[in-house]
């Protein structure tokens, strides 16, 4: 992808992911900076799932929360919140990306509240999905 300036709370922020399929997998939450040896900071990578959006919001304490309990009932450890910019293959007025929703911590919580919560519901065994 070549590089363009974007104002990153307009171009990024909030807007819905796509997987590489089109189909939705969440939105961006929080953008993930470096700071260049000139000084200027750069994206590097969009944050999506448990704990993202209430950081951004300044709950730290609870979004740090969020984020180490679905780190421990997804059993893996690996951080799926955090999408290296190069996995994302446009950015228009939705991103959409190289990965597979699957892959997302945000598929991840869709995945455990459907197993935990919505089969648990009479009748949502007929839902549509």
């Amino acid at each position: 992808m070549e590089a363009r300036r974007l104002w990153a709370t307009l171009s990024l922020l909030d807007r819905q992911m796509l997987d590489r399929d089109g189909r939705m997998a969440g939105n961006v939450d929080d953008v993930e900076l470096e700071a260049t040896p000139e000084g200027h900071l750069v994206v590097t990578g969009l944050r999506a799932g448990p704990g993202q959006l209430a950081r951004r919001l300044g709950a730290r304490t609870f979004g740090d929360w969020l984020e180490r309990a679905h780190r421990q009932v997804d059993h893996d450890g690996t951080d799926h919140s955090l999408i290296p910019l190069s996995r994302v293959a446009e950015i228009n007025a939705e991103i959409r990306l190289s990965l597979d929703r699957t892959e997302l911590a945000t598929y991840h919580v869709e995945r455990w509240v459907g197993d935990h919560v919505i089969d648990h519901i009479p009748g949502a065994g007929h839902a549509v999905e």
